[in-house]
């Protein structure tokens, strides 16, 4: 089974891949109307200001078969290196106190609430949480999170279903531009590793294909903004092409009982 996810940011300044493509939400339009020519449901995690500031943007993605989550309300706000430094010696995450993610959470999921959106799904800027994130998920009613990175299949802890994340990641495995030999690693985990882009999308076959030979659930993030800074949606569209061989769900249709 294919959990295709993807997380769409607000407008940042001096953030690279907007710089090259522009608005997230439009590119995330995109990126959902090449799903729906191979019929893939996916699940795109937004920041809560993206439904404050562009509800119409937001309401033109129901027309695609999409899940929408919570991604934080503006990835922290205003983190700079040495307040991300701080709350990870504090707070093991940089995601911070546990005042500071419950007041965030819960204005991401009123932003929801305004456009009648029920926000049953979450994934944490940078997965920047730690357990203290997970308890206030519940304590909202999130049912499921994707913030965990590794060959592990998805497990149910106190109610919140996590879907671990166990495929390489787009942003931090492709190198965009010149690939120096020292960032090179030919094993491209989820968390390290810089090679060309084909490569990543050769592993990412391989690994889906193993995953579907022994009944294990792919969970995929493809940021929409990587893929059209790359060059503008031409790989993705292979991805897409190759992805649609498989049954597809979106995370908050995964189910612990049938597994």
């Amino acid at each position: 089974m294919i959990y295709l996810t993807g997380d769409v940011h607000h407008d940042l300044e001096g953030y690279w891949e907007q710089d090259i493509a522009g608005n997230e939400i439009k590119a995330a339009k995109k990126y959902l109307s090449i799903l729906k020519k191979y019929k893939i449901s996916c699940t795109l995690f937004l920041n809560g200001v993206i439904l404050d500031k562009e509800a119409e943007k937001v309401r033109e993605l129901s027309e695609f078969d999409v899940e929408i989550g919570g991604h934080t309300y503006n990835n922290f706000g205003k983190m700079n290196v040495f307040k991300s430094y701080i709350n990870r010696k504090r707070y093991n995450c940089i995601y911070g106190p546990a005042s500071f993610q419950k007041k965030d959470i819960e204005k991401t999921k009123k932003a929801f609430e305004k456009l009648g959106i029920k926000m049953n799904s979450w994934r944490t800027h940078a997965f920047g949480s730690n357990e203290t994130t997970f308890d206030i998920l519940r304590g909202f009613g999130i049912k499921y999170e994707s913030d965990l990175l590794g060959n592990q299949k998805p497990f149910e802890e106190k109610g919140l279903v996590h879907m671990p994340i166990n495929i390489p990641v787009d942003i931090n495995t492709i190198s965009i531009g010149p690939l120096k030999p020292e960032n090179r690693d030919s094993f491209a985990s989820c968390t390290k590793g810089r090679i060309e882009p084909l490569e990543w999308f050769g592993i990412v076959k391989k690994r889906v294909e193993y995953n579907e030979k022994n009944n294990i659930d792919s969970i995929i993030l493809i940021h929409p903004i990587t893929m059209a800074a790359l060059d503008d949606f031409a790989l993705f569209d292979n991805i897409a092409k190759f992805l649609s061989k498989y049954e597809s769900k979106k995370i908050s249709e995964y189910s612990i009982i049938k597994h």
